[in-house]
């Protein structure tokens, strides 16, 4: 079992980790670093197996891809009062009346993004996850794992396999070029009748994951993607964190808002800026709960107790200045993320336990709304996720 330890620091990165620079950019995962290090990445990663990433991944993407096929047929009542995942990327919440809308504009009429997650500590590729989307809707999805012979596919014409694509490349975009060479025909052979569908890779670094596991709120969420799509331009670290290859042209005209600007724009599309306060299933954090005990307590518990910024203070943060006197800044540590000043919404102003928290939330309150200006718990519209409503608060739309 891993003992948590007064203060790991910044300095305890080995230097040969390309990522290092970008941990401080992740609050979250910055929080459970300084208190597990980097054991936290080691005994997790041993764990995982394709079959347990399809465990994960099954939960929230079937689901997802069922509910928004309910609210397309008419069967699920009330569709603005139900939140749904994003089939990608999926750890996204949408309100499921604007999710076909959102999805369309954002990917087009027919479209594959397969996600390749890339193991910070040795380069490989961890595992590639695809989905497909027609007209908006979630068709379909599949995963290769870790254990996976696809893994050792080699390119037709450089030669080096699928898993060593990121030794092999300078930058994401050009590990992105590489990877769309074997994985468009590896769509092409499992999928043909999406074969003139749009295609693009999203190359990612597993150390940009598991903040936006932990989250809470969604504008910390948006706030993220802001962050790991402008690690270079904004931050100045050496590349993105991730990133599309090719880009989405809506993204493009997203990529070089201010970080608030951005932030409203995707909670916009997103739920038409209303909080909501994300789900995290059964499932799987039963699954940390029991193989991974002290991760849980420090990237689930210590996180959720605190609870979560009111929209406005999510919008007007100072995130670290790691661009601005950047060797001070990394060797003084000062990786402060600067909120304005009040009390944030904590699991006591909701009545509620972090175990009820994590049903999912969607509120009447946005970025309009003057933190601590209201009682939150008044302001709940619906309580659970997909096709689960456990409580809405207008009779009119009582889930039957």
């Amino acid at each position: 079992m891993l003992e948590p330890k007064s203060q790991y620091t910044y300095g305890n990165i080995p230097d040969n980790i390309r990522t290092k620079q970008f941990f401080p950019l992740a609050k979250n995962l910055w929080k459970s670093y300084k208190k597990l290090g980097l054991d936290l990445i080691d005994k997790f990663l041993p764990e995982i197996s394709t079959d347990v990433l399809k465990d994960v991944m099954k939960v929230r993407l079937n689901d997802s891809i069922q509910c928004c096929k309910d609210v397309v047929s008419g069967k699920i009542p009330d569709p603005k009062n139900r939140i749904v995942w994003s089939i990608y990327p999926p750890v996204m919440a949408l309100r499921s009346d604007l999710s076909q809308g959102t999805m369309k504009l954002l990917y087009g009429e027919s479209a594959d993004i397969t996600f390749f997650v890339i193991n910070d500590m040795n380069l490989d590729l961890f595992f590639l996850l695809n989905a497909h989307l027609e007209n908006g809707i979630p068709i379909d999805w599949w995963l290769i794992g870790p254990d996976d012979e696809l893994l050792n596919r080699r390119h037709m014409k450089l030669g080096f396999k699928l898993v060593d694509i990121p030794k092999k490349a300078k930058n994401l975009t050009t590990a992105g070029n590489y990877a769309i060479d074997i994985l468009k025909d590896v769509r092409n052979e499992r999928a043909p009748q999406w074969s003139e569908s749009s295609y693009s890779v999203s190359m990612i670094y597993l150390s940009a994951i598991p903040s936006f596991l932990n989250e809470p709120s969604i504008y910390e969420i948006s706030g993220m993607l802001y962050d790991g799509m402008n690690a270079k331009r904004v931050y100045g670290l050496p590349d993105y964190w991730f990133c599309y290859v090719p880009w989405p042209s809506f993204f493009s005209m997203l990529f070089y808002l201010q970080r608030d600007n951005f932030m409203m724009k995707i909670t916009g599309l997103s739920s038409q800026n209303q909080l909501v306060v994300n789900h995290i299933e059964d499932e799987n954090l039963d699954y940390v709960k029991e193989n991974l005990p002290e991760i849980y307590e420090v990237a689930f518990v210590d996180i959720w107790s605190k609870g979560f910024p009111w929209p406005q203070q999510s919008l007007q943060v100072q995130p670290p200045g790691l661009k601005k006197n950047r060797k001070k800044v990394y060797q003084n540590e000062k990786f402060n993320w600067c909120y304005p000043e009040g009390k944030w919404i904590t699991p006591e102003d909701l009545e509620m336990d972090i175990d009820e928290m994590r049903d999912g939330m969607l509120f009447d309150i946005d970025h309009n709304t003057e933190p601590n200006s209201l009682d939150p718990k008044e302001n709940i519209l619906s309580v659970g996720w997909g096709r689960n409503i456990k409580k809405v608060k207008h009779k009119s739309a009582q889930i039957q």
